[in-house]
């Protein structure tokens, strides 16, 4: 197990961007400060060409990262519909980014921010920390956050670890765009998901506060469909939605040309699944294009802050939350 950190150059204010890179016989895996982003992931024993996430060439590109390449997103992942919420009676008003609504938190985002980080050769991890001021965003509490990527074997678990001094919404998730092939894109993989709901939304992607049932839909991913074939069916051309997830439940994307399979696990009740169908090839979206990989995102039900049904991501004050996602690599 080796652990490298070196500089990949400076932002406009100066600051330096840093790469880490973790490395076992079975994976070897390379992260960011910018956005505490998994850059890169490569299996030592499969040619996938340049690994099997979609990343910016540029480390310095996650300082601008429109798809959300890789990185961890927060303090809000998702959507919250009108860009504001009430919490203990106090309203508070975001900025959008989405038409009227926000996504992913909006400019000032943890997604394209930099933040402090610290090696553990011991544990085989690297922990990146973010403060967030109060009022940041119009989001409210001193928040205090760390992100933890430890690399096990063949797996990598993602762990956050929120405090606040006073109530606050916090939904963390890792952005990452799989691509078991290394290229191309992922209509011939399979999805395995065995979630029964999903958060029924409207026209514009915001939760109506209704679980709705996948059976007898193209929405239901637990017979494994190969995801090109499910596609067309949609209306949205892809897949964009929450599932529900009941405790010990996982998901599982295939690449039946080389077998390898990607297991994940998590804490958290949702997961966004994403396939990456708005990618427009562009170089702002990392060149690219439509259906070039899935995200699979572990978090809160979207707008669950406005949805007092759904579990809640508000983190009272002086409370600790931890949550955590492991990715397992099958070669």
């Amino acid at each position: 197990m080796t652990i490298d950190v070196r500089p990949a150059g400076q932002l406009a204010d100066g600051q330096t961007v840093s790469v880490i890179e973790i490395s076992n016989p079975l994976l070897r895996a390379r992260f960011l400060n910018l956005g505490a982003t998994l850059w890169q992931l490569r299996p030592e024993a499969h040619p996938t060409g340049d690994g099997v996430c979609l990343f910016h060439h540029d480390p310095l590109a996650y300082a601008d990262n429109p798809p959300y390449l890789g990185c961890a997103v927060g303090p809000l992942a998702n959507r919250v519909a009108n860009s504001t919420f009430v919490l203990d009676g106090h309203t508070h008003d975001l900025t959008p980014n989405e038409g009227p609504h926000q996504l992913h938190s909006g400019p000032t985002g943890f997604s394209h921010r930099l933040w402090e980080f610290e090696t553990d050769a011991a544990a085989d991890s690297v922990t990146f920390r973010f403060h967030r001021p109060d009022g940041e965003g119009g989001y409210p509490g001193n928040l205090d956050l760390s992100v933890t990527w430890t690399l096990e074997r063949n797996s990598l678990l993602f762990e956050w670890v929120a405090s606040t001094d006073h109530a606050t919404p916090v939904s963390i998730t890792n952005h990452t765009y799989w691509n078991l092939a290394g290229g191309g894109t992922i209509e011939q993989h399979r999805l395995r998901l065995d979630a029964t709901e999903l958060v029924a939304v409207d026209d514009e992607l915001i939760p109506t506060g209704e679980l709705t049932a996948t059976a007898g839909t193209p929405f239901d991913l637990r017979h494994n469909p190969r995801l090109g074939a499910i596609i067309g069916q949609l209306a949205l051309a892809g897949i964009d939605h929450c599932y529900t997830l009941d405790p010990g439940a996982r998901t599982l994307l295939t690449n039946p040309d080389n077998g390898l399979r990607l297991e994940v696990e998590t804490s958290l009740p949702g997961v966004q699944i994403y396939t990456g169908h708005h990618l427009d090839g562009s170089a702002e979206h990392g060149g690219y294009a439509s259906y070039s990989g899935v995200a699979l995102e572990t978090q809160f039900y979207p707008d669950a802050v406005n949805q007092p049904q759904f579990p809640s991501p508000v983190l009272t004050a002086h409370e600790t939350v931890r949550h955590w996602t492991r990715y397992t690599l099958h070669q």
